[in-house]
């Protein structure tokens, strides 16, 4: 099992996978908001395994820019789970630079 993270950003996302271990794969890998960079991250995550179900990703909502790395995932059957910032933001003091984002 690989978890990846996506960073949503508007005109490029950067992802990150570990195993169930919680060993690093990769990270900091760069793709562009465009269809060749989803195929990008599809090349980059079937080079572990051609199975979609080896597979969990967390994404956070930013904005409208996470919808097209979201279809086009979807659309290739991974297991999906979209992050609202704003849910996070309330359960701390509001100030992003002290909030813990992952529990």
């Amino acid at each position: 099992m690989f978890f990846v993270g996506i960073d949503i950003g508007k005109n490029n996302h950067v992802a990150s996978m570990m195993d169930d271990t919680g060993k690093v794969v990769f990270k900091a890998f760069s793709f562009p908001n465009t269809s060749d960079g989803g195929n990008a991250l599809f090349l980059k995550l079937t080079s572990y395994s051609l199975n979609p179900s080896d597979f969990e990703i967390g994404m956070e909502a930013t904005g409208h820019y996470w919808l097209s790395v979201y279809s086009f995932l979807f659309e290739k059957s991974f297991l999906l789970h979209v992050i609202n910032p704003d849910r996070w933001m309330a359960q701390g003091d509001g100030n992003p630079q002290t909030q813990k984002r992952y529990h």
